[in-house]
């Protein structure tokens, strides 16, 4: 009976364990994905200061943009 609880309580420490290293994993890729959106956000806010720098050279130049 008890060599049943001590099978019992190994087998739910590895599922333990395997839910763990679950939760470690999708937290590593939860973080990249802020990293990811971060330097998305870092490229589009370049882009439109390149734009608004552009249209104003523009307008100094008399274009129309």
């Amino acid at each position: 009976m008890f060599e049943l609880f001590a099978v019992g309580l190994e087998m739910q420490k590895r599922m333990i364990d395997a839910q763990m290293q679950g939760v470690e994993a999708a937290r590593d890729m939860v973080e990249a994905a802020q990293r990811q959106v971060e330097t998305g956000m870092a490229a589009t806010q370049a882009n439109e200061a390149g734009l608004k720098a552009m249209k104003n050279w523009m307008n100094l130049w008399g274009m129309r943009g």
